[in-house]
């Protein structure tokens, strides 16, 4: 990832530093629960496919992943980034008349 600025290097920093180790199916039971389903959804189809189109349903599945994993970066920058910036219009707010 090539980092533009400091905004970038901080929101990736902080990103990392909550991801780490995170295995969200210890902490959500909705996110266990459909992960199971996942998997099994994932295995009846792989099971009814014939070997070559099983590697072309690991490899859509791979993409897909790539995709939300790109699109939740984004949200999650943005979100950082609206953080930011309600920090900074807070701290230099000053009662004023109309």
């Amino acid at each position: 990832m090539m980092i533009k600025n400091v905004f970038d290097s901080l929101a990736a920093t902080k990103e990392h530093e909550n991801l780490v180790g995170l295995d969200l199916r210890k902490y959500s039971s909705e996110y266990f629960h459909a992960s199971e389903k996942v998997l099994a959804y994932q295995d009846k189809i792989k099971n009814a496919l014939p070997l070559e189109l099983q590697e072309t349903l690991e490899q859509l599945d791979d993409e897909y992943n790539c995709m939300m994993m790109s699109g939740m970066d984004v949200y999650y920058r943005q979100g950082f980034s609206d953080a930011v910036r309600l920090i900074m219009e807070t701290m230099s707010w000053s009662p004023r008349r109309s």
